[in-house]
């Protein structure tokens, strides 16, 4: 279990460059990779991004790479004459129409386009191996800090799980006074509301239909399924993922609040919102979570 949250940095120096690349990562629903580099990757990119995806999944990722390059040795500056003879034909012939005096210089034809152009023609091979390299370590760091961060929000999950568990035993144990109690209570209140005296059997008939629908029983069993059930996935008895274990907790939610709305046990409530806030507390870490 691992979160998607990490962050890494690295630079490298050689004889022709200095290279720094930084790596980080937030959760997200999807996989979302973003690139910016000083550095024309071509077909690199599609390398890194596979890579990248192959060994993180999910997450927000931008990635950021500079490239320094200490000599000329890859560029080639090609002047194109012929193209310059035409610009200056040109200008010559203009200034010969108006009326002026052509003084050209070198610097007039700087900025004219296609007359200069800076060509890489030297073997990007070697700068390649170097930032893909530094960049299987970034993701062997980042991976490692994302187990760590994952380690701590599964301790954060279990202790939840444990508070949801006491509190499951203490509805369950009051389970059964409570219902009688309310049985009681509504046995005394039909009496007084009552002109004439009621058949115990067919007082007994109507409090029994009447308390089957305040039955937790039912709810008690599924949400202690879904707890051992998350369990199992937690310690990978079971394949599953966050998204499963969201779901989980979606449904020990909705058994929660079935269990509230059928009481009217005070500390029976107080244990259901004992448990929604931990389950809360589980589906936000999960979100966090590959």
């Amino acid at each position: 279990m691992r979160s998607m949250t990490g962050f890494a940095s690295e630079m490298r120096s050689t004889e022709k460059y200095d290279i720094f690349i930084e790596l980080k990562s937030v959760n997200s629903r999807y996989f979302e990779f973003k690139v910016k580099s000083s550095y024309y990757l071509n077909e690199l990119e599609i390398m890194i991004r596979n890579l990248i995806f192959e060994k993180l999944n999910r997450g927000k990722i931008d990635l950021f790479i500079k490239v320094v390059e200490k000599n000329a040795d890859n560029y080639e500056v090609v002047v194109n004459k012929d193209l310059a003879k035409k610009y200056e034909d040109a200008l010559v012939s203009m200034a010969k129409d108006l009326g002026i005096v052509a003084e050209l210089a070198v610097r007039d034809f700087m900025n004219l386009e296609g007359i200069i152009n800076l060509e890489r023609v030297g073997d990007e091979e070697e700068l390649e191996k170097i930032i893909l390299a530094m960049l299987n370590n970034l993701i062997e760091r980042i991976v490692e800090m994302m187990y760590g961060e994952g380690k701590k929000t599964r301790e954060d999950i279990e202790n939840s799980l444990a508070r949801i568990n006491e509190s499951v035993v203490i509805i369950e144990s009051l389970y059964p006074q409570s219902i009688e109690k309310y049985k009681e209570n509504l046995r005394e209140r039909i009496q007084e509301i009552s002109a004439n005296k009621i058949d115990d059997s067919r007082l007994m008939m109507e409090i029994e239909m009447v308390s089957s629908r305040t039955a937790i029983n039912e709810e008690i069993v599924r949400l202690k399924s879904h707890l051992a059930q998350f369990h199992h996935i937690m310690i990978g008895k079971i394949h599953g993922d966050s998204k499963k274990l969201d779901f989980i907790g979606q449904e020990m939610n909705r058994e929660a609040n079935t269990i509230a709305s059928k009481s009217s046990d005070y500390t029976i409530i107080e244990n259901t919102i004992v448990i929604k806030g931990e389950i809360e507390k589980i589906r936000e870490q999960l979100r966090n979570l590959v």
